[in-house]
């Protein structure tokens, strides 16, 4: 009975932050276009770097988001295979993103790759948008926008990965709601 009842005030306890209550989160599961979103309040899809690149020192929205750090250079990834995310082969996306750089040092990049398979890391395709070019202040949450051409040769077990990658920055930068849509061919 003890551990019915222990099991019980776990599984409700984490109950709450597995789910976010923002109005926009039900509108973004009602779009079609929308292969990914996340506020960060959950992690479905994403993993592989260290915990510390999930933060509550900011957030956009509610009470996470990621962060890299000169210490901390990779946030936690998304990663899926194409066909997962869409019956229809995806040509087009666009990723749109909010941003917080805190200093002229905040230069990290976001990075949408293409790798052959989940356990082949060949490229089919790469591209990154420099945040000190896309967001030019500081101390302010700034929504970024990154248009996704993939090659023709881009297949449904192609491993798509995106994340926040701190190169060579000297201070920290935050990313926080992010949606991944599918555009029209």
């Amino acid at each position: 009975m003890r551990f019915f009842a222990a099991s019980a005030f776990v599984a409700f306890g984490f109950l709450p932050a597995c789910h976010s209550a923002s109005d926009s989160a039900g509108a973004l599961a009602q779009d079609s276009s929308v292969l990914m979103s996340n506020d960060f309040e959950h992690n479905i899809g994403w993993g592989g770097a260290d915990l510390s690149s999930f933060s509550k020192e900011k957030a956009h929205s509610a009470h996470w988001s990621l962060r890299v750090t000169p210490e901390s250079p990779y946030s936690f990834t998304f990663a899926q295979p194409l066909g997962e995310l869409s019956s229809t082969p995806i040509q087009k996306m666009q990723l749109e993103a909010w941003v917080l750089r805190v200093a002229g040092g905040s230069t990290a990049q976001v990075v949408v790759q293409v790798d052959a398979s989940k356990t082949d890391d060949k490229k089919v395709f790469y591209a990154t948008l420099p945040l000190a070019e896309a967001v030019p202040t500081f101390g302010t949450w700034t929504a970024i926008h990154l248009p996704i051409s993939l090659p023709t040769s881009a297949v449904g077990t192609n491993n798509l990965k995106v994340y926040l990658w701190n190169s060579s920055a000297t201070s920290p930068t935050f990313l926080d709601d992010i949606v991944l849509r599918q555009v029209d061919n």
